[in-house]
């Protein structure tokens, strides 16, 4: 169980960190948008915008692999505090990504030379974030409709004990070799 607990604290360094990052981003967008934009000004606005652009979708694919990561662990862990709000704040990202994403359209800077890759990339992590989200609110809604509030420390307690099991070889015991196989 301890290892989940130590995920999620990376986990919630890289939310942050995206989040600022696409907020950067966002912010850089709108003030681009301001000025009606050249063909010339607008590959110098593409030149400005590639590294907050570049950096979101690096920040994003390592939130990504960290969620697939969270999302081999066993279920219960979702309910946990520091976990619970999970699925909402990825909404939150994934509607910040979309408007960062609509804006670049807008303005004509999706389709550049500098932007397009980081923002076609950005666009399918955004659409992973999002489908994390849901599994998580559904895994979730589930565990809270099967299992009541009091009852989740003794079902992560046991997921907890079943982390550490190895399985062992199995070897004959005195009963067995008393015993006589039945053939048919």
């Amino acid at each position: 169980m301890s290892t989940a607990v130590l995920s999620l604290n990376p986990w919630n360094l890289e939310y942050y960190q995206t989040m600022a990052a696409a907020e950067r981003a966002r912010l850089n967008v709108a003030k681009t948008q301001q000025y009606a934009a050249p063909r010339a000004i607008r590959f110098i606005a593409e030149a400005i915008l590639w590294y907050p652009f570049y950096a979101v979708t690096r920040d994003t694919g390592k939130l990504v692999s960290l969620l697939e990561k969270f999302e081999t662990y066993p279920a219960s862990t979702l309910l946990e505090e520091d976990a619970e709000k999970m699925p909402k704040e990825l909404h939150e990202m994934f509607k910040k990504m979309c408007v960062v994403i609509q804006q670049t359209q807008s303005v004509g800077l999706r389709d550049g030379l500098l932007l397009r890759n980081n923002i076609t990339k950005l666009g399918e992590l955004s659409q992973q974030i999002n489908g994390f989200a849901v599994r998580f609110e559904d895994a979730q809604n589930k565990l809270r409709s099967r299992v009541s509030a009091e009852q989740v420390p003794q079902y992560q307690a046991s997921f907890a004990a079943y982390g550490n099991a190895r399985p062992e070889p199995e070897q004959a015991t005195d009963d067995d070799v008393k015993h006589e196989l039945l053939r048919f």
